[in-house]
């Protein structure tokens, strides 16, 4: 599906907020109130060699001046309360410190953001898009984030921490969870992928579907309080696993000399 385009409605949008006449903005810009004017009623669009200053004068991507993906008021915002955020774009946004409270997130893409110490509360964000951030203090809590796409997040260094969240048929892919806090979340149909997990704490309720993973590293992991009958454990390596107390090395040693021929 063709986005459409909004530019008109963007550039007066971003005027107005900074409480802009439109011969100030066309000062700054080099060009006539008329030619603004234009901009704003889509009868014109700026030249292309405008874009770069009108960008950086706004403080958000050329990509959101067409195409309306970035709230250019949220990087200076610091508590945000019942916004409708659906399907929206935000790129190279810095929302550190920032806390939303029922925001509804719901199909949006986050990506090339920082979003260190951020607190999210009460969200809608099915089929929400997490790629490529910087997410160190991240806290989400009580959200619907069913069928979630979270790929290729970088180490960290302060814990990040989920609690009380719907992940059901999320995928995780080439992510870096060390430390991470999983509490009371749904994981029904999670898949996690090329991931590691190293030192985190994974507490869930009892899953619905089957949890797969593979390729992830678990060394030093906790799982506890966890429903794990009928899991298959296949080309895996389990030196040092411990289940309920018993290293299973002892465990399986003892299988295989129960199994060797009797003399």
């Amino acid at each position: 599906m063709v986005e459409e385009i909004k530019f008109h409605e963007r550039i007066k949008t971003l005027r107005v907020e900074r409480n802009m006449t439109q011969q100030e903005l066309g000062d700054l810009l080099g060009v006539t109130s008329q030619a603004v004017s234009k901009w704003e009623t889509g009868i014109a669009t700026p030249d292309i060699s405008l874009l770069p200053k009108i960008s950086k004068l706004f403080n958000c991507t050329i990509d959101s001046l067409f195409f309306g993906r970035v709230d250019s008021t949220m990087q200076s915002k610091k508590t945000m309360i019942r916004e409708d955020l659906e399907e929206a774009k935000i790129e190279s946004s810095n929302l550190r410190g920032v806390v939303m409270r029922d925001v509804v997130m719901d199909g949006a893409e986050i990506f090339d953001s920082r979003l260190n110490g951020m607190r999210i509360h009460h969200g809608g964000m099915a089929n929400l898009s997490l790629k490529h951030l910087d997410m160190d203090g991240l806290t989400i809590g009580f959200s619907q984030m069913n069928g979630a796409v979270i790929h290729d997040l970088g180490g960290h260094t302060i814990p990040i921490r989920f609690a009380e969240n719907d992940f059901k048929n999320c995928i995780i892919d080439r992510c870096d969870l060390a430390n991470a806090e999983l509490v009371n979340c749904n994981l029904s149909g999670l898949r996690i992928s090329g991931s590691m997990l190293k030192e985190s704490w994974l507490l869930q309720p009892e899953p619905y579907e089957p949890v797969h993973i593979e390729e992830v590293d678990f060394r030093n992991s906790v799982i506890t309080k966890s429903n794990l009958n009928d899991v298959h454990i296949e080309n895996c390596t389990v030196e040092g696993l411990i289940i309920n107390g018993v290293p299973v090395g002892e465990l399986l040693a003892s299988y295989k000399m129960s199994q060797a021929p009797k003399r």
